[in-house]
């Protein structure tokens, strides 16, 4: 099974996590977690050890999670414009922000230090596939390009943090992961 962890503003219910549930259908696991780091790692620890979690695909905030427990369980992982220093890049977002769906919570000092407990050296290059977009107007690509050095890293010019047309790219996740391309029809 495969593990897809949201980014910072988003849940369970995103555009990316939506589309990801269509593919994969029962053969993902689409994680709902807190905003606060130390309770989402726990979160994420549990479904790891309770589900066949042979994989992990992750987004932004996620991305950086995810490097954590990839080199914490050694699990293949791919990552959409992945967060590397997010104690440090969400420090603007410092008090109350909303998810895409609606949802209030306040973000505080606190929990950017919680944040630099997960952050992991040097990831093991072979357990990544990165996915980046030169236009992301959130995250400077170039910083996940060098912190993953040696990973297959696929940079697409243009484009956004979101990266609206990562559906274009879930037949080199399948080969990453060793699945069998999956068919839509």
């Amino acid at each position: 099974m495969i593990l897809y962890i949201h980014g910072f503003r988003s849940t369970e219910n995103s555009a990316k996590a939506v589309q990801l549930k269509a593919y994969y259908k029962e053969q993902i696991y689409i994680a709902g977690f807190s905003h606060v780091p130390d309770q989402a790692i726990q979160a994420l620890e549990q479904i790891i050890e309770r589900q066949d979690i042979r994989g992990i695909i992750a987004s932004s905030l996620g991305g950086f999670y995810a490097t954590y427990l990839s080199e914490k369980y050694d699990i293949k992982t791919v990552l959409i414009n992945p967060s590397t220093r997010p104690y440090e890049t969400l420090e603007r977002y410092l008090g109350e922000n909303e998810t895409h769906d609606g949802i209030l919570f306040d973000w505080k000092r606190v929990y950017l230090e919680q944040l630099k407990q997960f952050a992991i050296t040097t990831p093991r290059a072979k357990n990544y596939e990165v996915f980046l977009k030169a236009g992301d107007e959130i995250l400077d690509h170039h910083v996940a390009e060098q912190y993953y050095q040696g990973a297959q890293i696929f940079i697409d010019e243009g484009g956004t943090h979101r990266f609206e047309d990562f559906g274009l790219h879930l037949e080199k996740v399948d080969q990453f992961f060793g699945l069998s391309p999956i068919k839509l029809y």
